[in-house]
């Protein structure tokens, strides 16, 4: 038995390590990188306290996707799962897209098999893994919720549209004066890791947020989730209390609480952006 759990470990392993090759391969990949002008549609998406930014824009042609382009910013995950859907809206209705769309939403929130993916989406099935961390499905999402956000401005008669993602979750409708998740993000973006001086949001430190209204009074509770580069890094605490100050210090927030987690487990090949790689010499 003991044979059979090792053989089925090291097959997970080598079924992991090709799906990270196929990731790094669309991560990797320029062939639809830029921007188009002119072009039919526009979508701009962002996850403001993670960092990860993607503009998508479309020219279409007899009713059919022509050409797509996209850019921006962002990890592994968000990148090459932008680089897939790029790949495959070519060539396609404005109706396969959506379709395409919320196929890979099913299988990435829904739990829908690889099976289930139209066949232009098949490689998309390295993406499976990252199903088992909510908040790195939000990074495989972005790309295709930015998307779905172009065809519905697009449907009214738009040609340019914004599209925000909410990380972890935020419950209720968002007063007016509460505090923003751009200022989150504006808040804990410049503090850098004390130990190579990387910024923490590129790094990918940063899993999620929470905000809501303070139990305590008028006033904010903030909930930021993050990482560490390692569960043993010896400037942790340091780290913990500037991200905590920062975020006290935002007008509005009158509660903060700062957790760690450390599931998933960080990985710079996967979580960093590419500035962030280039400075730790990650090719």
């Amino acid at each position: 038995m003991s044979a059979e759990l090792d053989a089925e470990k090291a097959s997970d392993a080598e079924l992991q390590e090709l799906y990270h090759d196929v990731l790094v391969d669309y991560y990797k990949d320029t062939a639809r990188q830029g921007r188009l002008d002119p072009h039919d549609v526009r979508a701009h998406g962002v996850n403001p306290v993670c960092g990860d930014e993607v503009e998508l824009t479309l020219r279409l042609k007899d009713g059919k996707v022509d050409a797509v382009r996209y850019g921006g910013q962002g990890c592994v995950i968000s990148r090459a799962s932008t680089a897939m859907m790029t790949e495959a809206l070519e060539g396609g209705t404005l109706a396969d897209a959506r379709a395409m769309a919320l196929a890979f939403k099913a299988f990435m929130t829904a739990g829908a098999p690889p099976e289930s993916l139209p066949e232009k989406l098949s490689e998309s099935a390295a993406l499976a893994g990252v199903r088992k961390f909510p908040l790195r499905v939000k990074c495989a999402m972005l790309g295709w919720n930015t998307l779905l956000r172009g065809l519905d401005d697009l449907s009214k008669g738009g040609h340019d549209a914004e599209y925000q993602d909410t990380p972890i979750c935020q419950t209720g409708a968002q007063r007016k004066d509460m505090v923003t998740f751009k200022q989150i993000g504006d808040a804990v973006g410049p503090i850098k890791d004390p130990e190579i001086h990387v910024s923490v949001a590129e790094l990918g430190l940063i899993y999620g947020a929470e905000i809501k209204p303070s139990d305590a009074g008028p006033g904010t509770r903030v909930k930021l989730i993050m990482s560490l580069t390692s569960p043993a890094c010896p400037y942790g605490p340091m780290l913990l209390a500037s991200v905590h100050g920062a975020l006290a210090k935002i007008p509005g927030v009158r509660d903060v609480d700062v957790d760690l987690s450390f599931v998933p487990t960080w990985d710079p090949r996967t979580m960093a952006s590419e500035e962030a790689k280039d400075q730790l010499g990650i090719f």
